[in-house]
């Protein structure tokens, strides 16, 4: 992660959790849990319209060729149809943390995340094409996630005990 990320979540960490220390373990879940709800949400639609948490657009991908060399799919378009649903991610809540990660196998996720080598395919001859994806920062702490951070403080002032 990147040095901004690092910088806006340790400052969020010491704020929010100076207001959650006064409530009961089980509140602080379920703030967190909110919280969890609301940065997945945020990071579900900058997936959707290919922009990294800080607001830069993502590498677009490559033309695909097939076995002969000729173009099977055109660059750009649409990417990570399928981690954009909400149901391909977990929200794991507990009266301290709050942790966003996806379900089941995370290869696909860690590959562009992380910008790792990846398998691609197969060549005319049949060897395995690998590939070194370019780094795609999937999930991240952006500029408009403090609103919704302060929102959900907001709420546990305003309902009783």
């Amino acid at each position: 992660m990147t040095d901004y990320d690092s910088d806006a979540l340790h400052g969020l960490d010491s704020w929010f959790g100076r207001i959650l220390q006064g409530l009961s373990p089980g509140k602080r879940r379920g703030a967190l849990l909110k919280l969890g709800q609301a940065l997945r949400r945020s990071n579900l639609a900058r997936i959707k319209d290919n922009v990294e948490p800080d607001g830069g657009a993502m590498e677009e991908r490559k033309s695909r060729l097939d076995r002969r060399g000729r173009v099977r799919a055109k660059a750009g378009g649409t990417m990570f149809k399928r981690l954009r649903y909400a149901r391909r991610w977990q929200i794991t809540a507990r009266p301290d943390s709050v942790e966003m990660a996806p379900k089941g196998k995370a290869r696909i996720p860690a590959e562009h995340h992380f910008g790792l080598r990846g398998y691609v395919g197969r060549g005319p001859d049949g060897r395995k094409i690998y590939t070194r994806y370019p780094a795609r920062r999937l999930l991240g702490f952006g500029r408009e996630d403090d609103k919704a951070a302060i929102d959900i403080a907001a709420e546990l002032f305003d309902t009783p005990p």
